[in-house]
């Protein structure tokens, strides 16, 4: 709800101030608004009604974001003041008062009375001060969605993430299982007199590496799990290690597109952030040259006084008065304070402008390192297919004495490699698909739990 509340951001009074130039783009950028975007809650595209569930309690109970959106009440609750400045203010008194003489009389009187001020935004540095106000709440609101997209990354991550430990773990322990088969083969060879102690030695110690990598595996599930419970909120995860054991392998990837439509861009939080803080920049400069003009204020009064409280508006006296103030003399500090507010304004336009350079390599680097991965695990898949034909085969020939022990472990080591190499690769390409969800997400999702 608080959020909704910078939706009226499209409708304020343009500022005179030149908009910003749009840096030349490269040609993933399309200008077609047919091309595709991913669901407005992205991390439903990987199809895990768990992963949906965890990402939404993430939403509602960050820390982080809860912070974020006190600082949205906060810019609210300015706007609300600077825009009071609009309306007249209205003040009541009420006093008594008690008198002695020196000959020991004593005199009592009440007085109560109204006064209003108002000040005619005469060159318009209320409206522009207001307009300031507006335009930060509605940055304040696109920092909020820019921490959401944040958290929903993380959390998206973090849970495959244990999905990918999780059927790394499972691979490892199918080669282990490979490798102890092997293992008592050649034991079986070396007590026959077939092979040498030392090929025993040397399966042994592929059997340790396995080990090694099965023990940072588990490690990296944990660190997972923690990071889950850190961007939930919670202090100690709740999944057990059966409901890990339970998850399933990582997702396969569909086809993405190959360009992104430009408003995707223009629509991302941290673009749109930089946008509203150059707009309030240029109303901090409108103030600034308004306020060397001169102000004029009205003032009105009623006021009356007696002796006793309930006749105190018989004897009334009114007022009304206006004043002109007109600044002559203060040392340049007006000048300085616009000068001030044009470099600020200057310092928002230079972000402006990077941060949307930066979005778009954010965007550019995610669609080539996806296109990459997708073009590698294809290569690697073939690879893969020759690497287990090549071992069985040298398993045949080792056991009929006509393959070396070298020949054997180089097939062995051969597919131990390429099978975790191959998930490396998925798991990057997910991860790029993650960062290309992120890159073009206005992450308009966080709004329903501010």
């Amino acid at each position: 709800m608080i959020l909704a509340a910078t939706g009226f951001m499209t409708a304020c009074t343009a500022l005179d101030t030149p908009e910003p130039d749009t840096p030349v783009l490269p040609d993933v950028f399309s200008t077609d608004t047919e091309t595709p975007l991913p669901p407005v809650n992205w991390w439903q595209s990987f199809d895990d009604a768990e992963l949906d569930r965890r990402v939404e309690i993430a939403l509602g109970g960050n820390y982080s974001l809860q912070a974020a959106a006190a600082r949205v009440r906060q810019s609210l609750a300015l706007l609300g003041s600077a825009r009071s400045d609009y309306y007249p203010t209205l003040d009541a008194t009420v006093g008594r008062e008690r008198n002695w003489n020196g000959d020991d009389s004593v005199a009592n009187s009440w007085s109560a009375g109204l006064s209003t001020r108002y000040e005619l935004d005469l060159w318009g540095n209320i409206r522009a001060a207001a307009q300031q106000s507006e335009f930060t709440l509605a940055a304040s609101g696109a920092a909020y969605r820019v921490l959401a997209n944040t958290v929903a990354g993380q959390i998206t991550s973090s849970w495959l993430g244990l999905r990918l430990e999780n059927e790394n773990l499972q691979l490892l322990q199918q080669q282990q299982q490979r490798l102890q088969t092997a293992l008592a083969v050649i034991e079986g060879r070396q007590r026959r007199g077939q092979a040498a102690l030392t090929d025993v030695l040397q399966q042994q110690q592929l059997l340790e590496t396995n080990h090694i990598d099965l023990l940072a595996s588990q490690a990296r599930r944990d660190i997972y799990r923690q990071e889950l419970a850190l961007w939930s909120g919670e202090g100690v995860s709740s999944l057990d290690d059966d409901s890990l054991n339970a998850l399933a392998p990582l997702p396969e990837l569909g086809s993405t597109a190959t360009a992104v439509p430009l408003q995707a861009l223009q629509a991302r939080p941290d673009v749109q952030e930089a946008f509203y803080r150059l707009q309030a920049a240029s109303a901090g400069v409108a103030a600034a040259v308004a306020n060397r003009y001169p102000r004029l204020t009205l003032t009105a009064s009623y006021q009356g006084e007696d002796q006793q409280l309930s006749n105190v508006f018989d004897n009334w006296m009114a007022n009304l008065a206006g004043s002109l103030v007109l600044p002559l003399l203060d040392g340049g500090q007006r000048r300085a304070e616009v000068r001030r507010q044009r470099a600020l304004e200057d310092e928002a336009l230079a972000d402006y402008t990077q941060t949307l350079l930066e979005a778009a390599q954010e965007v550019q680097e995610a669609l080539v390192l996806e296109d990459q991965y997708a073009q590698t695990l294809q290569r690697l898949s073939e690879q893969l297919d020759l690497a287990r034909r090549t071992l069985t085969l040298a398993e045949s020939y080792y056991r009929r004495g006509q393959f070396s022990f070298l020949e054997l472990v180089n097939a062995q080591q051969e597919l131990l490699t390429l099978e975790s190499r191959y998930l490396d690769i998925r798991w990057s390409r997910v991860q790029a698909r993650i960062q290309l969800y992120k890159a073009v997400s206005h992450g308009q999702f966080g709004e329903q739990n501010s």
